[in-house]
């Protein structure tokens, strides 16, 4: 007697690695059918129901999901980034040269502005900035 092919390597409807194992076993299964017609098919069915052939074909279901899930994320990815960025020209269009230009400045302005608070803190605590300053007001 045959084993259920589709419920050893299918456990449920969505079990999509199992649904995909299966096609890879049918088409594997057709391609032996056609390459050798003479033979019974029983013994290729037997083999493939083996557990160790069929968490091989898992396996290689679950590399195609993973293949296919990293693909959509880069598509996703790289449409949301050409969106992005025709939104950010878009605004450029709008605002005009002058006012980009001083948001530029107050931009780097404020990045210098940050840089030297910063440096006063690390070299102020390391040259004893602060006790001096606070004996100096304390005086």
């Amino acid at each position: 007697m045959l084993p259920q092919t589709f419920q050893t390597f299918v456990d449920h409807r969505q079990d999509l690695a199992g649904l995909i194992a299966y096609a890879l076993y049918k088409a594997d299964k057709v391609d032996f059918m056609k390459t050798h017609p003479d033979e019974d098919v029983h013994g290729f069915v037997l083999g493939m129901n083996l557990p160790s052939q069929i968490e091989a074909y898992r396996a290689e279901a679950l590399t195609m999901l993973e293949d296919m899930a990293q693909q959509s994320l880069a598509n996703a990815l790289a449409d949301a980034d050409a969106d992005h960025l025709r939104q950010l020209k878009q605004i450029e269009r709008r605002l005009g040269f002058w006012p980009r230009v001083w948001s530029n400045v107050v931009a780097n302005l404020i990045a210098a502005a940050i840089s030297v608070l910063f440096v006063v803190l690390v070299f102020g605590s390391k040259l004893n900035f602060w006790a001096n300053l606070l004996k100096y007001l304390g005086e």
